[in-house]
């Protein structure tokens, strides 16, 4: 019996279309007046972990294991595996607590390799809607880095815009995963 693999690509932008927009609407304070900050917080780290690390992290298993993207398996499959990893960490930071300026740090870095998916999407003519969405995620980084060294509220509340728009974007890749 041959195995006949499928594309994981949908289960990976599903999880992060999820996970950026209950970030951003978080982040834009859309239902959250009142909310218990604890428990709020608590959750978006389960989000973060469940839907944004370990859908994006299997999907980059099975991108690098079965080639299912062709030639740009092996980048599609990195960009899912940062993302998964990165996902993973800012749920363990909202779960467990740590520095915000250690994770600026890490953003300024996430922001380098992001910079560098932008500029081989675009080489590869993989414009519209990967390259897109990844320049919105460079905007984010950018906007993250000295938005976690202040806890400046307009950036947040802009940060939180990025993701949402990040996560619209995101449709344009999951579509076609289904056919639409």
């Amino acid at each position: 019996m041959a195995i006949n693999p499928v594309n994981p690509e949908a289960i990976g932008v599903f999880g992060l279309f999820a996970t950026v927009i209950c970030f951003g609407l978080e982040m834009l304070g859309v239902g959250v007046k009142g909310a218990d900050h604890a428990k709020l917080t608590r959750s978006l780290g389960y989000i973060a972990i469940l839907f944004g690390g370990v859908t994006q992290l299997f999907t980059s298993v099975f991108m690098y294991l079965f080639a299912i993207a062709g030639d740009n398996s092996v980048y599609l499959g990195t960009i899912f595996a940062f993302f998964g990893l990165f996902w993973v960490l800012v749920g363990l930071f909202f779960l467990k607590g740590g520095d915000k300026k250690v994770m600026a740090h890490f953003f300024a870095c996430g922001l380098l390799l992001t910079l560098t998916f932008t500029y081989v999407a675009f080489k590869r003519g993989l414009i519209w809607p990967l390259g897109i969405d990844l320049i919105v995620i460079d905007v984010l980084l950018l906007t993250l880095i000295p938005g976690w060294y202040t806890e400046n509220p307009k950036l947040s509340k802009f940060a939180g815009l990025c993701n949402v728009i990040i996560g619209f974007i995101s449709l344009f890749l999951l579509f076609p995963q289904f056919g639409i």
